[in-house]
C-alpha cells in the first residue's frame, strides 16, 4: 500500500465513480480499478459494493476514507513544514459571499500592507463550497456562517451582521408584517448551500414556516432586480440594503419578532500545520474582530 493507492481511493470516494476519478487523476480506468482491488486485497475487506454498474462505499470503505484523508493531509502538511515554514509561505483564505464582499476586502488589504512579503490567495464562494475546500486541504482558512458542527475543525467567532427583508414599494404585502407572514409572500432566495440560504432555512424550520419560493439564484443582484420589479421579498445584509432604502426603491419589512443576526466564524483544520505567515494572519484577524 502506498500514498498513491490512498490518493486514488480517496478520489474514487469523492467522485462516487471510478470513471470520474480516473478522469480527475488523468489515469486510465483499469489502473484505478486495479489500485482499488490491491487495497481490498491488502486489507482483506470489500471497500465498495458494485451493483448495476455503480459503486457504493461500504462501512469498511468509509472507515478507510476517514483514515486516508487524515494521512494525505498530514503528508501535505509535512511538506509545508519542511519546505514552507518560513514567514513568507502562501496563505489561502476562503470566505462565503456575505463576509467576502463586506468584511474581508479591507482585512486582506490591511494585512498585505503590513506584510507585503507574504503571498495570499483569497477565494469567495458559497459556504458549502468553502467548507468542502477546507476539509480537502484546498484552503488554509475558511470564513463562513457560524453553523458548522465538525469535529475536524477549530472555530473562532469573528463578526455578525443583520439580515433584513425588503420589497418594492408597490408590492402588496401584509400590514404589520411579522415572521409568520413569510409563508404568505413569494420569496427570492439564494441557492441551497449558500450561507444566507442556510441561515434562512434555519429560520423557516424554527418558526415552522413553509416558504413560498418564487426564485432561487446564486446571484444576489439577480434577486434584487426581481424585488425591484415587485416579484417578491428579498433578504439582504443591512449595509447592502441601505442604498436601496434611502433611494426609496425598496422598503424594509420590519420583523421585530425574528432574530435575523447572521454570525460568522473562522475555521481551520485541527490537523493543519500553521506556518509563521498563517499564524501572523490568524492573530491579525482575531485582532480585527475581538470577541
Amino acid at each position: 500500500m502506498t500514498l498513491k493507492h490512498l490518493n486514488i481511493f480517496s478520489e474514487v470516494c469523492r467522485a462516487g465513480s471510478i470513471t470520474k476519478a480516473a478522469e480527475k487523476l488523468n489515469m486510465a480506468q483499469p489502473a484505478v480499478s486495479n489500485a482499488i482491488r490491491e487495497l481490498e486485497t491488502y486489507y482483506g475487506v470489500r471497500l465498495f459494493d458494485r451493483m448495476n454498474r455503480r459503486i457504493y462505499i461500504t462501512q469498511a470503505g468509509q472507515t478507510l476514507f476517514n483514515y486516508a484523508n487524515s494521512i494525505l493531509l498530514q503528508f501535505e502538511e509535512s511538506k509545508t513544514a519542511l519546505q514552507g515554514s518560513d514567514a513568507a509561505a502562501l496563505i489561502r483564505v476562503g470566505s462565503n459571499i456575505a463576509f467576502g464582499t463586506t468584511h474581508l476586502p479591507p482585512v486582506i488589504a490591511a494585512f498585505r500592507a503590513l506584510h507585503p512579503e507574504i503571498p495570499m490567495k483569497s477565494t469567495i464562494l458559497s459556504s458549502g463550497q468553502i467548507m468542502d475546500d477546507l476539509l480537502h486541504n484546498q484552503l488554509d482558512f475558511a470564513i463562513a456562517d457560524d453553523t458548522a458542527d465538525m469535529e475536524e475543525v477549530y472555530r473562532i467567532p469573528l463578526a455578525s451582521d443583520q439580515m433584513v427583508a425588503l420589497c418594492s414599494p408597490d408590492f402588496a404585502f401584509l400590514p404589520g408584517f411579522s415572521v409568520k407572514d413569510l409563508s404568505a409572500v413569494p420569496l427570492l432566495l439564494r441557492e441551497p448551500g449558500s450561507g444566507s440560504r442556510e441561515f434562512l432555512d434555519r429560520l423557516f424550520h424554527r418558526e415552522k414556516i413553509q416558504p413560498a419560493i418564487a426564485a432561487e439564484s446564486s446571484s444576489t443582484q439577480a434577486l434584487i432586480e426581481l424585488a425591484l420589479r415587485g416579484q417578491g421579498v428579498v433578504f439582504l445584509l443591512s449595509d447592502a440594503a441601505r442604498a436601496y432604502v434611502e433611494a426609496g426603491s425598496l422598503i424594509l419589512l420590519p420583523m421585530e419578532d425574528a432574530d435575523l443576526t447572521r454570525r460568522y466564524s473562522l475555521f481551520y483544520h485541527r490537523q493543519k500545520y500553521l506556518t509563521d505567515s498563517m499564524q501572523n494572519f490568524l492573530e491579525y484577524l482575531k485582532s480585527c474582530f475581538p470577541c
